[in-house]
């Protein structure tokens, strides 16, 4: 399990998103509201800005670091503006079972498409599935995959079900792909007898378009003993404004009807009286722009 954020909106410093919220992003590291779990196994973020040489690319950054405790990560964060952002902290079980490496870390990207892919929850029995997602991979993703976790697949799944890795895209045709990737994923689940909960929270965007899912292949059904994303549906939730920032003594989006939609896996404040929380089953998308048009919908897959 992890955490992780996405936005589309105005230019807004990094920190304000990661950093400086008293549920800010670096905080659930080690302190989440909504997770009884530690994120110590590394930080990555996408981010986009018109100011980047190559704008429609994400500028990216991957650390092992303990995100909470990484100097560059916040030197960076009171530097750096940006239009859109998708930013993740892993969580892996403290068992030693799971690889440490920044090929592991979310968000996902593959050189020359501007789509990235973060993930909260996992894929059970996931060995058991990987040589069956093969075949329904494009071999040039397949060349170019860096990673070969449940994560990386939903990835490279997503990006097999898109007209051209390189877009450009419409939110519609990144729902679609990631729809495409669920009913692939649900084939070869049955196929193979695997009936155990798996949480397939996404955040999917290209800089511009956002698609976040709250979604669970078989909720309710786990092994002994009981684990979060079995028992409690994962959560995801996003506030819509003008602008984030601090005002009135606190952290939150102002203005109604703008621009600025940000999606994460809790409120980055205690107070969410201006949070709405993604329906079980459903997907935000957001077409980003001066005027973008948000909408709720329910997964089919």
């Amino acid at each position: 399990m992890c955490r992780m954020l996405g936005y589309v909106g105005a230019p807004v410093l990094l920190e304000h998103l990661v950093v400086r919220p008293d549920n800010a992003l670096l905080n659930q590291t080690t302190d989440a509201q909504l997770l009884a779990m530690l994120n110590l196994a590394g930080f990555g973020l996408a981010a986009w800005n018109d100011d980047l040489n190559d704008p429609h690319l994400p500028l990216t950054f991957h650390s092992t670091n303990v995100a909470v405790f990484d100097a560059n990560l916040r030197a960076l964060a009171a530097r750096l503006k940006v239009r859109s952002l998708v930013a993740h902290l892993r969580g892996v079980p403290l068992d030693g079972s799971a690889t440490i490496n920044q090929q592991s870390l979310h968000p996902f990207h593959l050189a020359g498409s501007p789509l990235v892919l973060a993930h909260n929850g996992d894929l059970a029995e996931f060995g058991r599935m990987r040589a069956a997602l093969w075949p329904h991979i494009k071999p040039d993703v397949a060349k170019a995959m860096t990673a070969l976790t449940d994560s990386a697949f939903l990835h490279a799944l997503v990006l097999s079900n898109v007209e051209d890795p390189a877009g450009p895209f419409t939110t519609d045709a990144i729902f679609r792909a990631v729809n495409a990737a669920f009913r692939t994923i649900r084939r070869v689940r049955a196929d193979h007898g695997i009936t155990r909960s798996s949480s397939v929270n996404l955040v999917v965007s290209d800089g511009r378009a956002l698609v976040a899912t709250r979604f669970t292949f078989d909720f309710g059904r786990f092994e002994k003993p009981p684990f979060q994303g079995g028992i409690e549906f994962l959560s995801q939730w996003f506030t819509i404004g003008e602008r984030y920032g601090f005002r009135d003594g606190e952290w939150k989006m102002a203005g109604e009807g703008g621009a600025g939609t940000l999606v994460a896996s809790e409120p980055l404040t205690r107070d969410v009286s201006t949070w709405v929380e993604v329906p079980e089953y459903g997907a935000l998308l957001v077409d980003g722009g001066d005027t973008p048009r948000r909408r709720i919908v329910m997964i089919d897959c």
